[in-house]
């Protein structure tokens, strides 16, 4: 079967118009197109122009609020945590309080914790954001590259991050045989590591409950900071 000859994709459809109503015009009478059948054609090619241009601009714009929306949201929740942590923070701030703004109300009976729990929980998944020099903004959780959908798991209270010089190992022993540091105890992704230099990196993370009780480790990631 013939294939179909208009092209699917808008942009193709674009470029292929502008053809056809060129040679259609200038050969209209060979074409055996008479001066109404032309206009028509040109009528068609000017409505569809300037709506695929107003697509074009609403897309544009579009992304560029999309991309503003984004930034404002981040700011927007970095106060709220900032001033629910003040709030938080206070003697005076009651129970009712806090559940009439919708944060946390502290567990006042907690439930006893069973320290095998956490061992049985997957690990953080870690995701290195290099995009500033000399710097790591380290995200960990079960979906790192988002949080908004970031949560820790339950019974889950930090993350233990550790880091080490270099890539993947080339020696006996893999990743446990490298001299692992101490990065940081952190309870809300990301944290951010700065390491005062450029180069290779690497890290990995486990989870701890609110006794400190340890999880397993998780995958390594191995990040290139810049200068």
């Amino acid at each position: 079967m013939p294939r179909y000859y208009i092209p699917a994709r808008d942009a193709d459809f674009e470029a292929w118009f502008v053809n056809y109503l060129q040679y259609a015009a200038a050969n209209a009478a060979a074409l055996g197109l008479s001066p109404a059948q032309v206009l028509e054609l040109q009528t068609a090619k000017i409505n569809w122009s300037l709506s695929w241009n107003n697509y074009n601009t609403a897309h544009d714009i579009a992304e560029s609020a999309t991309a503003l929306k984004e930034t404002k949201r981040q700011e927007a929740e970095k106060m709220i945590q900032l001033i629910t942590n003040y709030i938080q923070g206070r003697k005076e701030t009651t129970d009712a309080q806090r559940e009439a703004l919708g944060v946390t109300v502290p567990d006042r009976e907690p439930t006893p914790l069973d320290p095998t729990a956490i061992t049985r929980i997957n690990p953080p998944i870690l995701w290195g954001d290099t995009s500033k020099p000399r710097i790591v903004t380290l995200h960990f959780g079960k979906v790192p590259q988002d949080e908004r959908r970031n949560a820790k798991p339950e019974g889950v209270y930090g993350a233990r991050l550790w880091v080490t010089d270099g890539g993947p190992p080339t020696t006996p022993g893999g990743w446990d045989a490298l001299p692992w540091r101490w990065m940081a105890d952190d309870t809300n992704s990301p944290n951010t590591y700065n390491p005062g230099r450029g180069g290779t990196f690497s890290f990995r993370a486990q989870w701890f409950d609110r006794l400190m009780n340890l999880g397993p480790l998780g995958d390594p990631i191995t990040c290139a900071v810049t200068e």
